[in-house]
């Protein structure tokens, strides 16, 4: 009986090794400088746990020698000397110790997995708003625009709020340097009241569509979606017609829906041909979607 009590306890000793190795595999590849403690306090629970077999399964002790063997059905129990009983609590003791641990440790493990997953989704956040910067500043910015693409992440600046008497031309100049600015939740503000105030304006269309890119930067797709459809059907002639379409299939496809963002880039191809969303960003943009 103690043999067999004995033989389950390595199996679970070897289990919870197997479960440590993993763990510190794991915060050796998360790579935070904060799991160097964690994966010190796991190196220690594997040499303890390696301990403990060694010093009831070492090769050639009473324990391996097959002489405990469980007995006859209604026999009775095999009785422990005091030693051997002793040295059995002192497993179980152990053994609780070192669970209770590493469900500590698990606990850990697991905040600093849901830590990093969250830095991979700001940093892919980024990586959008960095896209669009670049695909902006290769085709020149846009009409009507006055100032340049921040240069950076850090960029905070944000104008001075304009007289009440400023013109269409400079209430638009202002909502842009906010969008250039990444300072999207007031553009977004500025845009909205720029459209109201003048819906007819020649900057209209160009006002919609920097109204949708504060939502796409944002990674609101549902509310980008709908303000670039609402800009290709309000502003038809305007030269962000094009973008519009491109921005439409760009927001589908965030959104899972990459069947139907590939039929808005063959629209794009069939309409607008010889623009620059077509000619240098499409294919691109379709090989994102999986288009055939």
């Amino acid at each position: 009986m103690l043999n067999t009590y004995l033989q389950t306890q390595k199996a679970k000793i070897a289990f919870l090794v197997t479960l440590i190795m993993s763990a510190v595999i794991l915060i050796s590849t998360s790579g935070p400088a904060s799991a160097q403690s964690t994966r010190e306090r796991l190196t220690a629970l594997e040499k303890q746990l390696n301990a403990v077999q060694r010093r009831v399964f070492t090769p050639g002790s009473r324990f391996q020698s097959g002489n405990d063997t469980a007995p006859a059905s209604g026999a009775a129990p095999v009785e422990l000397s005091s030693s051997e009983g002793g040295l059995v609590a002192d497993i179980n003791i152990r053994i609780s110790e070192l669970e209770i641990q590493i469900r500590d440790l698990t606990g850990m493990i697991e905040q600093s997995t849901f830590k990093v997953d969250t830095m991979a989704r700001k940093v892919e956040s980024m990586e959008k708003d960095y896209e669009f910067r670049l695909s902006e500043m290769e085709r020149g910015g846009t009409s009507g625009g006055t100032r340049a693409v921040a240069s950076g992440p850090s960029s905070s600046f944000t104008p001075p709020p304009m007289p009440i008497t400023s013109t269409p031309k400079q209430q638009y100049d202002q909502a842009y340097s906010l969008v250039s600015g990444g300072d999207y939740v007031e553009a977004e503000i500025s845009l909205l009241q720029f459209l109201k105030d003048h819906p007819a304006d020649a900057l209209a269309g160009n006002a919609q569509y920097w109204l949708g890119q504060t939502y796409y930067a944002r990674g609101n797709y549902n509310s980008a979606t709908r303000t670039f459809l609402e800009g290709m059907s309000k502003y038809p002639e305007s030269t962000k017609a094009p973008a519009f379409l491109l921005k439409v299939g760009m927001s589908l496809n965030n959104l899972g829906e990459k069947g139907e963002a590939c039929e808005v880039y063959r629209e794009l191809d069939a309409r607008f041909p010889d623009s620059t969303e077509n000619t240098r960003m499409r294919a691109a943009e379709e090989r994102k979607a999986g288009c055939s």
